[in-house]
């Protein structure tokens, strides 16, 4: 299953890959994952880095691409497999227009999958919050998010 959102976010490329790959803050905007085991102060690519998630068993998250074009991570749970993929294009200075590819596999992800249609700009809301704003997150964990979905 695939799910794709586009936004324009009022920030740099640079902003904004920083913030994807800021793999210890990464719990702070991405709610899905609720703490990474990590020293790096940026993922490098292909180091597995273990999560807690909202997945059974012990998975892991690990950076296949990192640039101020596209970053791609995996990440792998029992039973569950994310690809996360974000595009960033430059529109200004200071604005880019990001897409937000999602793609699952396995049972954990069939079993959820309408629950996982509006992850991706989900996500982007968190990403836009955080690279205008420095906000990383506008309200408690248990209201901002729904307790099925991996966000």
């Amino acid at each position: 299953m695939e799910y794709i959102e586009s936004r324009v976010i009022n920030a740099s490329r640079a902003t904004i890959a920083n913030i994807l790959v800021d793999i210890r803050r990464l719990p702070e905007w991405n709610p899905a994952i609720l703490s990474v085991t990590a020293i790096d102060p940026r993922a490098l690519v292909g180091k597995p880095y273990s999560i807690r998630a909202k997945l059974p068993g012990s998975p892991t998250i690990i950076y296949e691409q990192v640039s101020t074009d596209y970053v791609v991570w995996r990440l792998d749970g029992l039973q569950a497999h994310e690809t996360g993929a974000w595009k960033l294009v430059a529109l200004a200075d200071q604005e880019t227009e990001v897409t937000h590819t999602i793609t699952h596999s396995g049972a954990i992800f069939r079993m959820l999958a309408d629950a996982f249609r509006t992850v991706p700009g989900l996500r982007l809301d968190r990403l836009q919050r955080r690279a205008e704003f420095g906000q990383e997150r506008i309200r408690p964990r248990e209201l901002n998010d729904h307790p099925g979905v991996a966000g």
